[in-house]
């Protein structure tokens, strides 16, 4: 009896704290909307939503009970208010991938169709050069355009003439080696590096950096910080001296035949899309542009 007394204590304290996570959610989406229908279009408000998730997901690597959280979903189980509450008090860092799955079930609460498209290299010993962005549909002057906006990157790509890039006519440009007609507008704002233990980041470090970390993280009577501030941008996150991610992804699509800038490595599709219900549709039409 007092078995099963306890068993029932645990989950309603689980529904509770379900209940509680919803409510804190709805909360937070009724504050936004009061910010987003001050938005001029579709590209501002999709823009304000990718700049809010960047600032409210701290980046770092994961501690154990974070990554098997991560691990233990996909998108159709990930729950925006289940992974709200970790990030609002800075308990929890993602990477690109969770943080894009934020980013859609955000823009689904706003009514827009998003997707997550995931490129790179999925075999050995390349896994780690994969990256995660969201195809956004949005309305241009009347006609639909599907976009590419980055929230963990905090980046979207236009023409040369400034609007915002339909995915295919990008995939196109990349085919033509033709980058000059992509610009990257690559944004700022400021998150936090969460460091629950530098032992995490230390064997990636060379010393220079083993050192500056060590020193970061220091206070002045001797105690460790968990959590610095950090410029979420391009600059910061794909080219520190301390993690060059795009020289090294760079360096595994030439060691595979590739001679190109890291913007061409999305044509090398890593996952098929998940996120809004005609996705495999569109999963077929990126397939078809990718093989010609």
């Amino acid at each position: 009896m007092l078995v099963l007394v306890a068993a029932c204590c645990v989950a309603q304290t689980a529904d509770d704290r379900s209940v509680s996570e919803a409510l804190l959610w709805e909360t937070e989406l009724a504050r936004l909307r009061a910010h987003v229908v001050t938005r001029g279009s579709d590209f501002d408000t999709t823009t304000f939503l990718r700049e809010y998730t960047g600032a409210l997901i701290d980046v770092g690597r994961p501690d154990a009970d974070a990554a098997r959280l991560h691990q233990s979903v996909d998108f159709d189980s990930f729950n925006a208010a289940e992974f709200y509450p970790h990030f609002k008090n800075d308990r929890m860092p993602a990477a690109c991938g969770i943080t894009s799955f934020f980013y859609i079930k955000l823009l689904h609460a706003f009514g827009f169709k998003a997707y997550q498209y995931s490129f790179g290299f999925t075999t050995a010993p390349y896994q780690r050069f994969i990256h995660s962005v969201a195809l956004v549909e949005i309305d241009v002057a009347g006609a639909k355009r599907l976009i590419v906006q980055d929230p963990y990157l905090n980046l979207v790509y236009r023409t040369a003439g400034g609007e915002p890039i339909d995915f295919f006519d990008l995939l196109a440009a990349i085919r033509l080696r033709a980058y000059e007609r992509i610009v990257m507008d690559a944004s700022s704002l400021t998150t936090s590096l969460l460091v629950s233990d530098p032992a995490l980041y230390y064997p990636q470090l060379n010393e220079r950096c083993r050192t500056l970390l060590a020193g970061a993280l220091r206070r002045s009577d001797g105690t460790v910080r968990t959590r610095l501030p950090i410029t979420r941008d391009y600059a910061t996150l794909m080219r520190s001296p301390c993690d060059a991610f795009e020289d090294a992804f760079v360096e595994a699509m030439r060691e595979h035949g590739m001679n190109e800038p890291f913007i061409h490595a999305y044509t090398l599709r890593a996952a098929d899309l998940v996120g809004s219900p005609d996705h495999a549709a569109l999963q077929q039409q990126i397939d078809e542009a990718l093989r010609r």
